[in-house]
């Protein structure tokens, strides 16, 4: 499927962060080697632009790592006027900011307004108290209900992002952390399951046996019910799961790290459908096993999303027929809004 966005993304590791979280390392994840100049944002620019498809209709300028509303304004200020120009004459449509909770304000805002920033997405990671402690955040859940009543009144576009898995944290800890993201009006999301990474305070708490990570299947699930919070709430899920990195290179060290975990995530949010639909039908019809039906029972499933619906190598198919009894269950993939299940 041809991109009808693309992001050219400017990597700004730990600048402006006051310190360092238990979790982060930013140089490794990002695989940046030095902090951009002005120059290179032009370079960078002038590759992405050279490079885009017929399909492409809006292209986004973004900085990630770091706080960017934490460094000094006039740093902020440069990087920002590199972009402008663009801006200004259409090619670049949209800037994106990544950020702390605790570094807005409206002189920051009334800067980014000036330079036609859209998005400002918020590391917000928990909004619990003990949590955000444990992980050395260094703010609290009331710096982001601040900041994000501050967005608001602004008409930013917002970001939060959470990380299920952190020290203290718990499933009942993150889901309600993804229903107070929806309350506060987030328009996008990101969902960071922990991984623990290499020469991190969580890596030595990790080898000292005093941190425990999520199991891969723990964290599919407790990010498949975060994203079933946020696709019911209409919040746009951006990205689930860190960026592709070199396991080679050390930089995992445990945790569940996993090259196709957005797509994990999508086919148990699924699969989850296809079991509530398949039990409903079955008290519907009288029928005291779904099993009774035999080998008629057909799904009828989305082509946008079918692979999701099926699962990685038939995995949802596979489940549903034993957790039904089912000897067979067949499918159909057709151009439909919603699953049907057919008997």
């Amino acid at each position: 499927m041809s991109k009808k966005q693309v992001t050219i993304p400017f990597f700004i590791p730990h600048q402006g962060c006051p310190n360092c979280c238990v979790f982060c390392n930013q140089w490794r994840v990002s695989s940046a080697s030095q902090i951009p100049d002005p120059g290179s944002i032009k370079d960078t620019i002038a590759l992405y632009l050279s490079r885009l498809s017929r399909s492409v209709e809006r292209v986004e300028a973004a900085f990630f790592g770091g706080s960017f509303t934490a460094i000094p304004m006039d740093e902020q200020r440069g990087y920002l006027s590199v972009i402008k120009p663009y801006l200004d004459d259409g090619v670049i449509q949209s800037i994106r900011i990544s950020t702390r909770p605790d570094a807005i304000n409206d002189e920051i805002l009334d800067l980014l307004l000036q330079y036609g920033v859209e998005t400002v997405e918020l590391g917000v990671q928990s909004f619990s108290s003990r949590v955000l402690e444990l992980s050395g955040r260094g703010h609290s859940a009331d710096d982001v209900f601040r900041a994000m009543e501050l967005l608001k009144e602004y008409r930013f576009r917002t970001g939060i992002q959470l990380m299920p898995g952190l020290p203290g944290d718990d499933f009942n800890t993150s889901i309600r952390s993804a229903e107070t993201a929806v309350s506060l009006g987030a328009d996008d999301a990101r969902i960071y399951p922990v991984v623990v990474l290499k020469d991190t305070a969580l890596e030595q708490m990790y080898l000292n046996g005093e941190y425990t990570p999520l199991t891969l299947e723990e964290a599919v699930e407790v990010s498949a019910e975060i994203y079933r919070i946020y696709s019911d709430n209409n919040v746009n899920v951006i990205r689930i799961g860190l960026h592709p990195v070199d396991l080679g290179s050390g930089t995992v060290v445990a945790g569940p790290y996993h090259t196709a975990l957005g797509f994990l995530v999508k086919a148990r949010y699924r699969r989850a459908i296809l079991e509530r639909l398949m039990r409903g039908q079955s008290l519907m019809r009288g029928q005291s096993s779904i099993a009774d039906a035999g080998e008629g029972i057909t799904l009828i499933i989305p082509s946008d999303c079918a692979e999701e619906y099926i699962g990685m190598k038939k995995g949802n198919i596979d489940y549903l027929k034993d957790q039904f009894g089912l000897k067979k269950l067949k499918y159909s993939i057709r151009a439909v809004e919603k699953v049907v299940v057919e008997f």
